[in-house]
């Protein structure tokens, strides 16, 4: 059995036009068939938004830990050695910006990456006070090991997925962006008071 789910897209299609709109904003829709699930009654999942991030969150945390199981990195170091393999060398501050974590927290990964023998520093072209990160030649080699796992984890989530894994990650980022403009929102209303 199937369901039809229809969903706005938030990139534009090749040729879509904003003409006949006043707001000049375009809409598209796609219409995806996805396995149909049974419905389940399970209350929890009607208590709030937040709630339900508080659940996902212990569910990946399970299935992150277990998918990860023997394998050389956690799945939050695997997060920090990702980072710098897709995106490095980075400063502490860029990681910071992109990992969603303090700077204290991260100073603790980094230093035990150090410990390791995982982390290059090297000075900063421009900024003679920061130092750029990246992963030394064993750094890789952990990350490496610890891929293999993680695409095991990966792509066993994503075939459970009742939808394109593509318009999952988009309403993350949605959430994402939402969240930190709530965050925004309250840290301003602390500041004044």
């Amino acid at each position: 059995m199937s369901a039809v789910y229809i969903a706005e897209l938030s990139v534009p299609p090749r040729g879509a036009s904003t003409q006949g709109r006043e707001d000049g904003r375009w809409v598209a829709y796609r219409i995806a068939v996805a396995r149909k699930r049974e419905p389940q009654n399970r209350p929890e999942r009607e208590i709030s938004l937040l709630f339900d991030l508080f659940v996902l969150n212990q569910h990946i945390r399970r299935l992150v830990a277990a998918g990860l199981a023997g394998a050389p990195l956690r799945g939050d170091e695997y997060a920090v050695y990702g980072l710098l393999f897709e995106q490095g060398p980075l400063t502490a501050t860029d990681m910071t910006r992109r990992l969603g974590m303090p700077l204290s927290t991260l100073l603790d990964y980094l230093r035990t990456m150090g410990a390791r023998g995982h982390l290059r520093r090297r000075p900063h072209p421009r900024d003679g006070r920061a130092q750029h990160l990246g992963l030394t030649v064993q750094g890789v080699t952990a990350h490496q090991e610890t891929n293999a796992y993680w695409e095991s984890m990966r792509e066993r989530l994503e075939a459970a997925l009742p939808m394109r894994p593509d318009d999952v990650r988009r309403a993350l980022q949605a959430l994402d962006d939402a969240a930190l403009a709530a965050l925004k929102s309250l840290d301003e209303r602390a500041a004044t008071g």
